[in-house]
């Protein structure tokens, strides 16, 4: 039921995004949104936009994966057989997961983090970020360089990895921390940002 509970998690991030989206229509863009790409394309409503595609990409994603799963754990069912899918992953398969991790943790961090430095230097008075936003994009980075350099035999978590494989998954992910706390703390040594928890 692991893999299920992915999809329905998956699910409602995307249906919580869809949901807050039209809460922001209409309002103009903050500070540090004006010097992202989707004001620059969209305007004042960019940002909005941008929430709303990725709600939908995440909705569909998630709705589909449980309905593959509901379909697998219901054959299992009919033929008697435990519910559990194989813990082996194809090697294309942990390469994609790691490129996909790899390219939203730099894309995040370059229009998260680079978007709060743009609009200092845009002018803008202050600028607040999140700590937590700001570790999302390195510990994707490492997840992603875990993925694609050590190549785990599973993609179903740490449980279903061998000694070897938890080794330097939990050294991966303390250099992600490491590394978005530095971030952080540069982010903080700038006049006119300021960070707070959330």
């Amino acid at each position: 039921m692991a893999w299920f509970g992915r999809w329905l998690a998956l699910s409602v991030i995307g249906g919580v995004a869809l949901l807050m989206a039209p809460s922001r229509w209409g309002e103009a863009a903050r500070a540090e949104e004006r010097s992202g790409w989707l004001y620059q394309q969209f305007g004042d409503q960019g940002v909005v936009l941008g929430m709303l595609a990725m709600g939908l990409v995440f909705l569909v994603l998630g709705l589909i994966g449980m309905a593959r799963s509901g379909r697998a754990l219901w054959r299992h069912r009919q033929a008697g057989s435990p519910p559990s899918p194989p813990s082996a992953a194809t090697p294309g398969g942990v390469r994609l997961a790691g490129g996909l991790l790899l390219t939203g943790g730099v894309l995040w961090t370059v229009f998260y983090v680079g978007g709060k430095a743009r609009a200092l230097a845009a002018g803008a008075a202050s600028v607040e970020y999140a700590y937590a936003a700001v570790l999302i994009g390195p510990l994707a980075v490492s997840l992603g360089l875990f993925y694609l350099l050590v190549r785990p035999g599973t993609l179903q978590g740490v449980q279903a990895m061998n000694k070897r494989e938890r080794i330097f998954f939990l050294m991966f992910i303390v250099t992600g921390v490491l590394a978005g706390v530095g971030l952080g703390a540069w982010l903080s040594s700038q006049a006119g940002i300021y960070g707070y928890f959330g």
